[in-house]
């Protein structure tokens, strides 16, 4: 049986990194989401992202996803050190995020008589619109700013989509390792749905029905082979392998209720939540529309004792 296993974990979620259901849910009322028919939300306070940056102003070309795929990823690595030539990076996020209204002008100049003019996109959309501002919401960025800033250098991959897409960088990760492509790999899940044109977009697709309370999250686990954890000594937190072996189901929604729907975050983040409450065993799935579903068994050993990196004090990388 192919098999992982994670010696490091980072998450951060409305809850802070450590997300306790026993306390109250992150979901609530949120004034940006005021006039909507939906108005509740799990939003994210703040994201520290200075024990990661090379440089503060770097922060400014981050779209609210790479915020969090970075926050979770340099807590997932505090105890592997500075050797990250041939580490390898997979990352599922979300669609194309809005932007912070850079390109408001273009979209305005895009338009004639309150319709899309095809015309002026050709003409004088496209002399406003921001040339480099697809270097800052392209989904794949995730990624690019989680490698820069981490130094991870070695094979990677990025998809693109909901729950399933988590689980795709999870099992592609899995197999690099097992197959020697890298020594370790860093998966990734980050999305973001709580801002008012999200939950307008989620309004319109549901066509009248209600829906689940969005939420933000970014997660992160550092997989390596059994004999490579034991080498450096490594605390082994969860097993996983792409065989169910009976294991009871566990779907990317148990947290909602607390966290909110976090949409690409959702089952990566199952799987965190599978290590921080210690489950012995689950099996978490996720389908795409039209697409097979998408699964990752993890088993706990009970002697996993996950904490906050940051909050146990063992460094900031």
């Amino acid at each position: 049986m192919a098999e992982v296993v994670v010696t490091g974990m980072g998450m951060c979620t409305a809850m802070g990194p450590f997300p306790d259901f026993k306390h109250e849910p992150a979901v609530a009322h949120s004034k940006e989401l005021e006039g909507l028919p939906h108005t509740t939300a799990a939003v994210i306070d703040s994201i520290d992202l200075k024990p990661w940056l090379k440089r503060r102003k770097d922060r400014k070309l981050m779209a609210r996803p790479s915020q969090l795929a970075l926050a979770a990823a340099g807590a997932a690595l505090v105890d592997w050190g500075d050797t990250r030539e041939h580490m390898g990076l997979y990352v599922g996020v979300g669609r194309e995020p809005g932007d912070d209204g850079e390109s408001v002008p273009a979209l305005i100049a895009a338009s004639r008589d309150g319709r899309l003019d095809e015309a002026a996109v050709a003409g004088p959309c496209r002399d406003l619109y921001p040339p480099l501002l697809p270097l800052k919401t392209l989904p794949n960025m995730a990624l690019a700013h989680v490698s820069i800033h981490l130094d991870i250098r070695g094979e990677n991959g990025a998809w693109c989509g909901g729950a399933a897409a988590g689980l795709t960088a999870v099992r592609a990760a899995l197999w690099s390792v097992i197959e020697g492509r890298c020594e370790a790999a860093l998966v990734v899940a980050a999305d973001t749905w709580v801002t008012a044109g999200a939950v307008r977009d989620l309004l319109r697709a549901a066509q009248g029905e209600p829906i689940e309370a969005p939420g933000e999250a970014g997660v992160a686990l550092l997989i390596e082979r059994p004999e490579s954890a034991v080498n450096r000594s490594a605390p082994v937190l969860a097993h996983l392998n792409t065989s169910r072996n009976g294991a009871p189901s566990l779907g990317p929604k148990k947290h909602r209720p607390w966290l909110g729907h976090c949409h690409a975050a959702d089952a990566v983040l199952s799987v965190g939540m599978s290590i921080a409450l210690r489950r012995e065993s689950s099996w978490i799935e996720a389908r795409e529309g039209g697409q097979p579903p998408v699964g990752i068994a993890v088993s706990v050993p009970p002697s996993c004792a996950w904490y906050d990196p940051l909050e146990a004090g063992d460094g900031r990388g």
